[in-house]
């Protein structure tokens, strides 16, 4: 056999059927298997394969076995002369494997060869090509020196930058996402990979082993890859960093002498604190500039208000700077807090939300002022002018700033976007049907035509450049329906990252793509949706078990005699205070993988009824409803109704009587 393609997966069903659709046409001609291997994944990706791909052979492993076991299993039973590790969040041409495969065959000291990768909108990813972690090499990675100069040789050298983007040549590592190896050179170099790498930088050691075995590792750039990078891994986070490091710091002690060892562990964890210390401060920044940026506004609007109103109005003695320093900033917290219980720093943005949240706040402000000593309380007249020109200011600046580019939100009145399909006209009417039962999905201005006659679309495809620019389209979604892989990424990369790119294919209920090599791959899919995946319902959800958990205790001496084991009931009070477990979560005894997580429940999402227990059809039923329909309403009305029984065990149900709020009694069968 000519080829074996080893793609390990982890919960990425939608990315890894559009990978094996590419594959497959890739291999259309070559004596060629593909193998998944997937770790655990709950998310149906086994049954899409055998559905779908029935000629893929699939390993289904019981628990995550990490990368680099996982592609060993498929290595063990590989059958190739060449062996492909692909990650399930790439595509490529059909003419990838005509390619590659063709230049090993030439050329007997090619060990490995390593396409030109692009990112989802179509633009280079520097990782394609890499260096050995030299001292220098692995302080400036680990700092993110190299990221400040990303040109230059010498601080970015890890990305290889001295290779030409577009030159075949040899680099000392080929990314993992997409390495295609000799077997004779692997075997040479001691096998696949080193199983002590968990994650990252197995294929550094790998490259390094075949370059060691008198082989090279060879960049080839005649081949192009989309990766869509960070659907499978969440880069750039902390945990990425700390795990990333530890693995390179794996491969130095296995590699480099115990003085080098010692010297790039030293500055490899220098590096992490400091990586951890920039990092920490970026994510406070990007996620909180709204919020402080508010907050300078409403403090300059209470400052001006109150000027005006001792000096102007009142024509009073100046209040004393001690009271303000006190009150101003409780003042400014309380707005903001409300502000953010109300949505209005989540997307997409509304003003609303900035409107609701300035009222409630104003409302919360002037019942603080009511408890405050008499020589604090200055004037409610203050609080309720600023409250009311701290509205009109937010709202006049944000949209100011937003036009200018300076905030970055979702405007609500920007979904959805302008989207163009790119697909005969059976196909187009089939797309359009799917896209339609998508959340949030594009506004559709028409279809582009394949080829290259108009007929009766907005236009052909050679002219597609030019109507996204005059129309002002914002994505496409190209369906893979009398379309090649290679037009896609010809007309990706011609068009340009002003734009979103979409995969569609036939068939699918899915719709994959990425806004960028550094964000994660996102998708919209027809598949349920989950209101538990929300963060704002995630948020609401433990802000219900807080205030619960707060009036439950300061309630208990009057009600202990209405609840059944009272101290049960009291102690998990606290555990439901200190966020070890929630008020409501799934009923046991059914899987529940396939849902968001939450905290284990203190009840289950029904009401109770002694001496009932429902059947596990019904659990489940009910377990999806409610992940689908959370509000807070939801946990309030079954915390009031079962108030009696927070006492039992964690995650226990004593039965239900009827669906719970989330529920139809129809759907329960």
């Amino acid at each position: 056999m000519k080829l074996s393609v080893i793609i390990v997966n982890y919960n990425v069903k939608y990315f890894l059927e559009v990978c094996l659709h590419s594959v497959l046409r890739a291999a259309e001609g070559v004596d060629a298997e593909v193998i998944v291997v997937d770790n655990n994944s709950a998310d149906g990706s086994c049954a899409m394969v055998r559905e779908r791909f029935p000629s893929v052979v699939v390993i289904e492993n019981k628990d995550n076995k990490g990368f680099s076991k996982a592609n060993n299993q498929g290595a063990a039973i590989a059958r190739g002369e060449y062996i492909l590790f692909l990650n399930p969040d790439t595509v490529m041409p059909e003419d990838f494997f005509s390619k590659t495969l063709g230049y090993m065959d030439a050329h007997p000291e090619a060990g490995a060869i390593g396409p030109r990768l692009i990112d989802g909108k179509g633009q280079f990813a520097p990782d394609a090509k890499k260096s050995f972690p030299s001292l220098s090499v692995a302080i400036f990675k680990t700092t993110g020196i190299n990221k400040i100069f990303s040109k230059s040789a010498f601080f970015n050298k890890y990305y290889a930058v001295h290779i030409g983007e577009h030159e075949v040549a040899p680099v000392d590592v080929l990314s993992g996402c997409c390495m295609m190896v000799r077997r004779k050179a692997m075997d040479e170099a001691g096998g696949a990979f080193d199983e002590d790498y968990f994650m990252y930088c197995e294929d550094v050691d790998l490259s390094y082993r075949i370059e060691k075995a008198g082989y090279k590792n060879i960049y080839f750039p005649e081949a192009d890859l989309i990766h869509y990078k960070g659907e499978s891994t969440r880069k750039m986070t902390l945990s990425y960093v700390r795990i990333f490091n530890e693995a390179l710091v794996t491969f130095v002690k296995k590699h480099y002498s115990k003085k080098q060892a010692r010297l790039f562990v030293l500055f490899i964890n220098v590096g992490i604190i400091l990586r951890a210390v920039l990092g920490a401060i970026k994510r406070v920044l990007k996620e909180l500039h709204m919020p402080l940026f508010d907050a300078l506004i409403l403090l300059l609007t209470l400052w001006g208000i109150k000027n005006f109103w001792v000096e102007e109005v009142k024509n009073i003695m100046p209040i004393r700077p001690a009271i303000v320093y006190v009150t101003f900033p409780v003042y400014i917290a309380l707005w903001l807090i409300t502000l953010y219980l109300n949505g209005a720093y989540d997307p997409p943005y509304r003003a609303l939300k900035v409107t609701r949240g300035m009222i409630i706040g104003t409302v919360a402000i002037l019942a603080y002022y009511s408890l405050l000593p008499p020589e604090f309380r200055f004037s409610r007249a203050i609080i309720i002018f600023s409250g009311f020109a701290g509205t009109v200011t937010l709202l006049g600046l944000h949209e100011l700033l937003y036009r200018m580019g300076i905030l970055r939100f979702i405007p609500y009145d920007k979904l959805p976007r302008k989207a163009v399909i790119v697909a005969e006209e059976n196909a187009y009417r089939q797309t359009a049907a799917t896209l339609q039962q998508v959340n949030y999905a594009p506004e559709l201005s028409g279809r582009i035509s394949p080829q290259n006659e108009k007929k009766d679309a907005l236009a052909p495809l050679p002219e597609m450049k030019q109507l996204l620019y005059t129309a002002g389209i914002n994505e496409v979604i190209f369906c893979i329906n009398g379309l090649s892989y290679t037009q896609v990424f010809g007309q990706m990369q011609h068009c340009g990252k002003d734009y979103e790119y979409k995969i569609h294919l036939p068939g699918s209920q899915s719709f994959v793509g990425s806004n960028s090599s550094s964000t994660s791959g996102d998708l919209y899919t027809i598949d349920r949706r989950f209101n538990l995946s929300d963060f704002a319902q995630i948020r609401n959800k433990r802000l219900t078990d807080i205030s619960f958990a707060l009036l439950f205790l300061v309630i208990f001496p009057f009600t202990f005699f209405i609840i059944k084991k009272p101290g049960a009931f009291f102690i998990n009070c606290f555990k439901v205070l200190f966020g070890r477990k929630t008020w409501v979560g799934y009923s046991t005894g059914v899987p529940t993988e396939y849902l968001p997580v939450i905290k284990d429940g203190i009840i289950s999402p029904f009401n109770i009824l002694p001496g009932y227990d429902p059947s596990e059809t019904v659990k489940t039923q009910v377990n999806t409803a409610y992940a689908q329909r959370y509000t807070p309403m939801n946990d309030i009305t079954l915390l009031l109704k079962n108030y009696k029984y927070l006492g039992t065990s964690p995650g226990l149900s004593e039965g239900e009587v009827k669906a719970s709020p989330g529920l139809s009694r129809g759907e329960v069968k």
